[in-house]
């Protein structure tokens, strides 16, 4: 068999294809907004969210870093 025209494992999708930007920066902003209204009555639940949130934040950077990094690459 050929390899030649193979592209099992060749083909990647890129983090920006898998993962919609304004998703993520929109459930940040509801992760963000729910732990603060839940400071009062639920810390538990309240460090939960911004545990969250943070992690959600995390994945927005490295997104627009590969994004910003990706263009760089191109000039």
């Amino acid at each position: 068999m050929n390899t030649h025209f193979c592209k099992v494992g060749k083909i990647k999708l890129g983090l920006s294809e898998a993962l919609n930007l304004k998703e993520l920066e929109q459930s940040y902003l509801r992760f963000i907004e729910e732990a603060y209204n839940l400071i009062q009555t639920d810390a538990g639940l309240s460090d939960f969210l911004y545990h969250e949130a943070s992690k959600v934040k995390k994945v927005i950077f490295n997104l627009k870093n590969s994004n910003s990094n990706d263009l760089d690459a191109a000039i």
